[in-house]
């Protein structure tokens, strides 16, 4: 066995160990799970320490012949799994620094902000929500204009079901896309819904009008106790009924009690961070990691 850390290409990885290691980690995250790396990643190696003690992926590209480390669309945060003691960190930090010119990574807040000092580290707002109580006593936490919205998308007429082709999910989502996104993330997204659908882990909130239009959809997807709300769409029938509302609010009664958490993976944009905290959601901190020692003048264009 080897206790030391060891920089594996994908092609070499152990799969089942990996994923045992993520599935046991007090820090585990969706993201970091195999299956859902094949799906992001356009390529990912990976440091493992020990036999599979501690594990961190490294989606990595290549420009300008120099390859460097990434984070994907969709993988909020990935990091080192389980929480490692700070004599790990440190090997992770000392590899990390010595192989590649350029990382931007988002990893989980079990890191020692002194050990990654090479590393410029920016704090993230993650928005989560416990579902330990009852329905009851989770709602009343809600914001009033949450309360009055849900109100009111029922008033509407508006109805959620369970399930949802994703197919008729990633139309809807292109359909309201503002930002006019990649295909290839259209294309991500769909992998990782047919997937996890058809584990069983995932699944599609969908809100209908009256007249039995679809204008509103949310695609959770659980691994462990934790369920993340991982994307989402509304029309502008679906923002103007707050369609939306109804279907966290039926996905809260759902699982309410459950002992799972809710991740509504945050955002930086106001009105949606309003969103979720009118849920009753408490921020939780992640880290944004950035190390940049290229060249001149690559390294102010990355910056």
């Amino acid at each position: 066995m080897n206790n030391g850390l060891q920089y594996i290409s994908n092609n070499k990885i152990d799969f089942k160990k990996w994923d045992r290691c993520l599935a046991c980690a007090n820090n585990s995250r969706v993201y970091a799970f195999s299956w859902f790396l094949d799906r992001t990643a356009e390529k990912w190696d990976a440091l493992v320490w020990g036999d599979y003690e501690f594990v961190m992926p490294l989606p990595v590209r290549k420009k300008w012949g120099i390859r460097y480390v990434y984070q994907p669309v969709f993988c909020q945060q990935l990091g080192i799994f389980p929480e490692p003691p700070i004599s790990v960190q440190e090997q992770f930090v000392g590899f990390l620094s010595g192989k590649f010119r350029y990382i931007q990574i988002q990893v989980t807040p079990q890191i020692n902000q002194d050990v990654f000092s090479k590393f410029e580290v920016t704090e993230k707002a993650n928005l989560v929500l416990p579902l330990m109580a009852d329905y009851k006593g989770i709602a009343l936490q809600f914001s009033q204009n949450v309360r009055r919205n849900i109100v009111k998308a029922g008033k509407e007429g508006i109805s959620v079901v369970r399930g949802l082709n994703p197919a008729e999910f990633i139309d809807g989502k292109k359909t309201s896309d503002l930002a006019k996104s990649n295909p290839k993330t259209f294309e991500n997204l769909s992998r990782i819904m047919s997937f996890s659908i058809s584990e069983s882990t995932g699944i599609i909130y969908a809100a209908y009008t009256q007249q039995n239009e679809l204008c509103s959809a949310a695609f959770f997807l659980q691994s462990g106790t934790r369920v993340v709300y991982l994307s989402a769409f509304s029309t502008s029938e679906g923002k103007r009924s707050n369609a939306m509302h109804l279907i966290v609010d039926e996905f809260i009664r759902d699982y309410a009690g459950s002992g799972n958490l809710l991740d509504f993976e945050g955002s930086s944009i106001e009105g949606v961070a309003r969103f979720y905290k009118g849920f009753g959601a408490f921020t939780e901190t992640y880290y944004l990691l950035k190390y940049n020692q290229l060249p001149f003048p690559l390294n102010m264009i990355k910056k």
